[in-house]
Parts: structure tokens; sequence; C-alpha cells
């Protein structure tokens, strides 16, 4: 099978698509956070998230904290116990807890208050915003992308977080938004890395990988190439090195790095078939953010 560029499958939903379109997309997945996050009770707020260190509350300060640091308010003059916090290892997680741990103490109703008012800033933001998608866009602590990569970054952030906070609450739902159709493509597109260099997977393997919703499905084949560059093929792979089969918030949670992702692959939730070395090496491997 050919595995030039140019014979890639279709892009997914939404893969292909304007800035302002993305712009309203991004609106529409924070208004969905934070009519999630006003229905919390006061017990699935203080309960533990697939964020280690973090219970829902603290999820929703959390995205508060981003849409607010990118309008511009300065993060809070405030240093936490640092002792009490094991989770914290790098600087960029220093710099996201700063501001959930000062929302620690303000309590559930101003979180949600001070939620629902940067929305509205962000919205007279993102008003009009330039429509190249490659110009330069600044984002939270310092990140800085081109435009469309910017916004699908932080729809597939908002999106994760909104599935945190449900699966501390257990209130499934949302799982086939166009935000989540975003964020499975941003995921998507990062496979070719994953396994041609994360993996290592020798030349002419295959993996075929079969997302089988509910929410979001489909099917993609990565091949390594001759020139030990991984690449999207169109067609079905016959006998693929690796097929792996995966529900979509599974998947969602290995790419994403959630807490038991891994564990919960590893006891069965992710179904393989083909070479037993490389899926070993590919459930680490998915997990594709910070």
């Amino acid at each position: 099978m050919s595995t030039e560029p140019g014979d890639g499958p279709a892009p997914l939903k939404l893969e292909s698509v304007t800035v302002p379109e993305l712009v309203t997309v991004w609106l529409n997945t924070l208004e969905a956070f934070a009519d999630l996050a006003v229905c919390l009770t006061a017990t699935a707020w203080n309960t533990r998230s697939p964020c280690p260190g973090w219970t829902a509350g603290d999820v929703v300060a959390h995205v508060l904290a981003l849409e607010s640091d990118m309008h511009g308010v300065p993060v809070p003059d405030h240093e936490p116990d640092w002792a009490s916090l094991p989770h914290v290892t790098n600087a960029f997680g220093r710099y996201t807890e700063v501001p959930v741990d000062w929302y620690r103490s303000k309590g559930r109703d101003v979180v949600l208050a001070e939620l629902r008012e940067i929305i509205e800033w962000r919205k007279q933001d993102l008003a009009g915003l330039p429509e190249d998608p490659t110009q330069i866009m600044d984002g939270p602590g310092g990140m800085q992308l081109p435009r469309a990569r910017m916004i699908r970054t932080r729809i597939l952030d908002t999106w994760m977080h909104e599935q945190d906070v449900r699966t501390a609450a257990a209130i499934p739902g949302d799982l086939g938004s166009d935000g989540a159709w975003v964020t499975a493509g941003q995921f998507l597109s990062g496979l070719p890395f994953v396994w041609g260099k994360a993996v290592g997977a020798p030349i002419g393997s295959s993996l075929q990988l079969a997302i089988t919703g509910p929410g979001v499905e489909f099917e993609r084949t990565v091949v390594v190439a001759d020139d030990g560059r991984a690449r999207f093929v169109a067609g079905h792979v016959h006998e693929p090195t690796l097929r792996m089969t995966s529900s979509w918030p599974m998947y969602a949670s290995l790419s994403g790095g959630r807490m038991g992702a891994i564990a919960d692959a590893q006891r069965g939730r992710v179904e393989f078939h083909g070479d037993f070395e490389l899926s070993q090496r590919l459930i680490p491997a998915l997990s594709i953010t910070p």
C-alpha cells in the first residue's frame, strides 16, 4: 500500500474549518462546561477528579484561571504550601496550581460567578478575531501557537476538563459535541508521531485504530514508511501489525493522560489484535497532553 502523504483519509468532522467556526466551538464548549459546573452538588464539587490532586471544583477553578489569563487578568499573588501538594512536579504544574489553590478558599459560589463573568469577557475578546489561522496567538502561561492550533488546544483542554468533572460527579454526557470532535482530531493528529517515534514501530509496520463511540466514531490507519516516518493511509490494511479498538471515552482518557487510564487499558478496556510487544509500548505512548 502506498504511504505518500496525498493518500491520506478524508478529514474528521471539524478537522478543516475556519477560525470563526473554531471560535464558535470554543465558546460553546466553555458554555457547556459552565452549565455543567453550576449543576454540581457540594459533594460532587469536592469529589476527586481524574486530574491528580484536584477535585471537580479545582478543575472548574482551573478552567476559569486559564481563560482569565488569556483575558489579561494577573495570576493571583499567592504562594501555596507546596509541601502539601505532591502532585505538582514541574514549572507548568506550579503555574496552574497557584490560582487553583487560591480559589480553594473562595468557595463554590465565587468560582461559578467568576466563570460566567470571564466567559462573557472572552466572547468580547474573541469577537472579530483575525481569521489568519497561521498567525501566532498568545495563550495561557506564555504559550504561543498558530491561531488555529491554539484555539483547537483550548477546545481540547476545556472539553477534557468537562469530562473530568463529569467523571467525578458521575454525570456522563457531551461525548459527541463539536468540542469532542475537535478533541478527537487533535489526538489523532499526533498518532503518526506516537506510532513511528514514541513507540518506535519498525519500517512497514501498520497500526489500525478503531474508535467505536459513543459520540465519536472513526477508523484510521498509520504505516511507517521507508524513511522511518509514520503516515496516515487511506483504505484498509488487510492484516495490520496491530489493531487497537477502543471506546471514545477510553481513547480520550489515554490520549489525555488521565489518572488510571493506562491501568484500565492494560486490564482489557482496550482491545488489541497483533503484536503484543508493540501494544504494550503503545498504551503509555498515546498520552500526548501535558
